[in-house]
């Protein structure tokens, strides 16, 4: 696998997003002209967060000193791997022969030009062939160096798994100004001298004066456009459409998404739900080894209670009335996140545009709501459907063959 170009990048994403919250600027925010309660907790949160995030983002920048002669020779390598596969013989005047990898390239250049020549002149495959071996014999070469560096990262982050981990509440925060400027006595970082700093578009990051002005800050995004179902990096990717709500620092989203299980692994329980669902869809899927029904893969960034709720709810309608999808534990210190099988009235409900909300409870009491917006979600949710109806099952088979 070839590195990205900073190698943290393609070890720990979060390491390379901390470097570049907020690239909005750090103008401060301001609550909207709205009739907005924040949570009786929230300033508490926003506040031990800010503090912890000055502490936490110096580690951080300690952590990108030690990791970027590996990103600086990542991108490198990653240079010379694009040459070779070109054959852009000008990178040979910027190789290292000095350099174990460089010097072997350097020697692979020039005996392929020699064998480029032979085999203009003569034509013969077999020289042609020899090129071949020899172009990825060089390009194994360089890989293996590349992996080598990959796992010299992975060490080191993994001897720093306490702040690549405590580092994520901070990524792309906006946080409480005083709080920080408070925590940064005796502290030099990016985050203290942008928040000591003039607000300015330039600074990469954000703050509020206050908590509250937090809660103020508002973004609705319409659901996506579904793709089909495609291999990934990490599994599948595609055939999925996403809708998203923030609110301050609590971000929510809901991806409405084929549910994917082992039939091996499913529960006879399990399979009947699934099943009476597409039935009543019309949704046919035959694979021999995966069970399917339509779900929603839920997160939220809701690690501390914000009013003392003890619990969250997912659903449609009022809160005091709720076809509820998803519940869940509050305080419990990480990201909420669910993956959940929809009945076929809900995902009726979804497909007609009806707004999904995620709501905070106090035995069962609704104490706040964040509702997703609803713009595109019944043309996205409707045209997924349709392709859960023709197209998914035999994506699926390519993609995932029967075993046997």
């Amino acid at each position: 696998m070839i590195l990205k170009p900073r190698l943290r990048t393609a070890a720990r994403p979060v390491v390379l997003a901390l470097v570049i919250i907020g690239t909005a600027g750090s103008q401060p925010v301001a609550a909207q002209s709205l009739e907005i309660t924040a949570p009786v907790r929230l300033a508490d949160v926003e506040i031990a967060r800010s503090q912890s995030c000055v502490a936490i983002l110096s580690q951080v920048e300690m952590l990108d000193v030690e990791l970027d002669p590996l990103a600086e020779r990542s991108r490198r390598l990653m240079a010379i791997a694009e040459a070779i596969s070109i054959e852009d013989r000008s990178v040979t005047s910027f190789l290292d022969p000095s350099d174990p990898v460089e010097s072997d390239v350097q020697a692979w250049f020039a005996s392929d030009s020699l064998l480029a020549v032979r085999f203009i002149e003569s034509g013969d495959e077999a020289l042609h062939e020899e090129r071949r071996i020899g172009r990825e014999s060089v390009t194994s070469r360089v890989l293996r160096a590349m992996g080598e560096l990959q796992a010299a990262a992975d060490s080191v982050l993994a001897e720093n798994q306490d702040v690549v981990d405590g580092a994520g509440p901070c990524d792309g925060a906006v946080f409480v100004r005083p709080a920080v400027l408070e925590a940064c006595t005796n502290v030099v970082s990016e985050l203290c001298a942008a928040a000591q700093a003039p607000p300015s578009p330039e600074i990469p990051f954000l703050f509020a004066e206050t908590a509250e002005d937090i809660w103020g800050l508002r973004d609705l995004r319409p659901w996506t456009e579904p793709e089909a179902l495609r291999p990934g990096p990490n599994g599948l990717d595609g055939g999925r459409t996403i809708g998203f709500a923030r609110i301050g620092n609590v971000v929510v989203t809901a991806a409405f998404a084929p549910l994917l299980k082992s039939r091996e692994e499913i529960t006879p329980a399990e399979l009947f739900a699934f099943e009476q669902a597409n039935q009543a869809l019309a949704l046919t899927f035959n694979h021999p080894d995966i069970a399917f029904a339509p779900g929603l893969a839920l997160q939220a960034a809701l690690p501390a209670a914000l009013a003392d709720e003890d619990g969250y709810i997912v659903h449609f309608g009022e809160p005091s009335d709720p076809d509820t999808v998803w519940r869940g534990d509050a305080g419990t210190g990480a990201a909420l996140e669910a993956s959940v099988p929809m009945s076929a009235a809900q995902v009726l409900r979804l497909r007609d545009g009806e707004g999904l909300t995620l709501t905070a409870v106090l035995d069962g009491d609704p104490v706040y709501s964040i509702a997703l917006a609803t713009e595109n979600q019944a043309a996205s949710v409707s045209a997924l459907l349709s392709y859960m109806a023709s197209g998914l099952g035999t994506d699926l088979l390519e993609i995932v063959p029967p075993k046997g």
